[in-house]
């Protein structure tokens, strides 16, 4: 290889080996914020398994548990406690009253919207009934009605009109919330999943462009001897 064909061979390696460097850069990179949305990942499923919730236990013989929500509310103690939201507007606390629109509902008591209905298969159907004020528009959950007291923008009021303070009252009792462990545990196993399938087809990536780097360096390496023979020789003739 002659003088100018080992010096163009070089500067092609050279560049081909910056092209590598920054192909490499990128895909670390890339591992970065894959290894960020698992933290996030993790993150998120630690707060949904961790959440907490409202239950009202009995004073009667067997206890009886009631889960907490605007709509069961006023089934506790004989309508003894209602519910009450901060108007934003007016910074009064106003009566919680429910909204209502149709759904359609199973014998065993599964709720599911007009929506829901529509994209079940045919055979499905027949087991729901349609009902005009089924589904209630404007509930608060256990754990909505635990943040929205927290954060001061609901309270729950007795018979008395008195403020209940969850804190110290006998029936009210805060619970962590499992309801939606299952399906917390499911999006936290398929995201992490898929993050993994990522993580891994970068690595591949990245473990190639790293052998294909070694082998660029040692042909730079040859190229450079095989210049270094050339100049010398040259310099031998005209000397």
């Amino acid at each position: 290889m002659g003088l100018a064909a080992s010096q163009a061979r070089l500067l092609l390696l050279t560049a081909r080996k910056s092209d590598l460097e920054y192909r490499a850069q990128q895909i670390t990179n890339s591992l970065m914020i894959l290894a960020q949305q698992t933290e996030t990942v993790a993150r998120e499923y630690s707060v949904k398994i961790s959440n907490q919730t409202i239950i009202y236990q009995g004073a009667d013989k067997d206890q009886t548990v009631t889960k907490v929500s605007a709509s069961t509310l006023s089934d506790i103690g004989g309508g003894a406690y209602t519910l009450k939201v901060l108007n934003q507007s007016t910074g009064m606390y106003e009566p919680w009253s429910p909204k209502y629109q149709g759904g359609y509902v199973r014998e065993d008591g599964k709720i599911i919207t007009e929506e829901e209905y529509e994209n079940l298969p045919e055979e499905q159907k027949s087991a729901y009934e349609f009902q005009n004020n089924a589904i209630t528009t404007n509930d608060f959950s256990g754990p909505e009605l635990l943040e929205g007291y927290n954060n001061g923008t609901i309270i729950i009021v007795d018979a008395n009109g008195q403020e209940v303070d969850l804190n110290s009252n006998v029936g009210f009792v805060t619970t962590y919330y499992t309801d939606d462990d299952k399906q917390a545990e499911a999006e936290y196993n398929t995201k992490t999943a898929s993050i993994q399938v990522k993580e891994k087809r970068l690595q591949n990536d990245l473990n190639q462009i790293e052998t294909q780097q070694s082998a660029c360096d040692t042909e730079i390496d040859s190229v450079k001897k095989i210049l270094d023979k050339n100049i010398e020789r040259t310099f031998k003739v005209f000397s």
